[in-house]
């Protein structure tokens, strides 16, 4: 990419053109593509609904885990969400005629029971056995690939003042995450980078009364640039998504730096195992030294 050069540092281009932001902006003056979820809901009746979402996205990345979904404060899914606290995310495989049957889901103003008789959506009980018998957990769908499970966390004020009143209806959460599903196919792809879902694209709803999706190619590597310290960060990055319970300290990430990459997960597994098994949830330096005295003595 061309540096800019000094001398043009406040120049102006005239290939941008302003366009003033209103409602809706990332779809009514912009192009801000992303994924959407089916977000299964319990209605009041105990029937489960269904409501498709674009505006959900990761909330908190770290402990604890948390998605943030952004929905109509009038909406079904919003007044669901309100009553029962608990809702699931559910992620579609690329499929022509499902999306059609998306957008319909999607659409405001028709009634709960005209959006079940049009969904062509099979409705499963979560994996939970303990949540099978929850009536405010609702049901998942069972053609996705993918199933976040969530809880309403309405400790965090999301509210924004406009002239001073902070709206506390509009229809934005964050979704503590209970749990994850992936169908078996995809589960090495999500740590190997293979075996990835074609995922459709929302485009956005647009003026002429249209939703718009794309399909995308096959997913390409990029290598990260060397820069020091990034085999630490690396291992870091990967020791700490491989165990919900246990974790790892930075020095003893550090430690693990030597070890060749194709083998570095399997080793991690091993020492994940290991503390498991004596009832350890940090893995420091001492732990490590402690646990390949072990190795060496067998």
């Amino acid at each position: 990419m061309p540096q800019q050069p000094a001398d043009d540092a406040g120049a102006a281009s005239p290939d941008f053109v302003r366009i003033g932001a209103r409602d809706n902006f990332y779809q009514s003056c912009a192009f801000v593509p992303m994924s959407f979820a089916l977000v299964t809901t319990v209605n009041e009746d105990g029937t489960t609904g269904i409501g498709p979402h674009a505006l959900c996205f990761p909330f908190n990345i770290t402990e604890p885990y948390a998605m943030m979904l952004i929905s109509r404060g009038t909406s079904a899914t919003a007044a669901n969400i309100r009553r029962t606290r608990r809702c699931a995310l559910n992620y579609l495989e690329f499929d022509r005629e499902g999306l059609e049957a998306v957008a319909r889901q999607g659409y405001p103003g028709q009634s709960a029971e005209a959006k079940r008789k049009a969904s062509p959506f099979t409705l499963q009980y979560s994996p939970i056995e303990g949540n099978r018998s929850n009536r405010d957990v609702p049901r998942i769908v069972g053609e996705a690939f993918q199933v976040i499970e969530c809880t309403w966390d309405d400790s965090i004020d999301l509210s924004m003042a406009v002239d001073g009143v902070r709206d506390y209806t509009a229809g934005k959460f964050v979704l503590r995450i209970d749990n994850i599903f992936l169908k078996r196919h995809f589960r090495e792809g999500v740590e190997e980078g293979r075996n990835f879902p074609s995922m459709p694209i929302f485009m956005g709803f647009r003026a002429k009364g249209e939703f718009w999706f794309a399909e995308h190619q096959k997913p390409f590597a990029v290598q990260p640039p060397k820069v020091p310290g990034i085999e630490v960060q690396s291992v870091i990055y990967l020791a700490n998504r491989l165990d919900e319970t246990v974790r790892f300290t930075d020095p003893a990430c550090a430690t693990l730096t030597g070890v060749p990459r194709p083998f570095l997960q399997g080793a991690l597994e091993q020492i994940i195992a290991a503390a498991k098994k004596k009832g350890i949830a940090q893995v420091d330096v001492a732990f490590l030294e402690a646990f390949n005295k072990e190795r060496n003595k067998q």
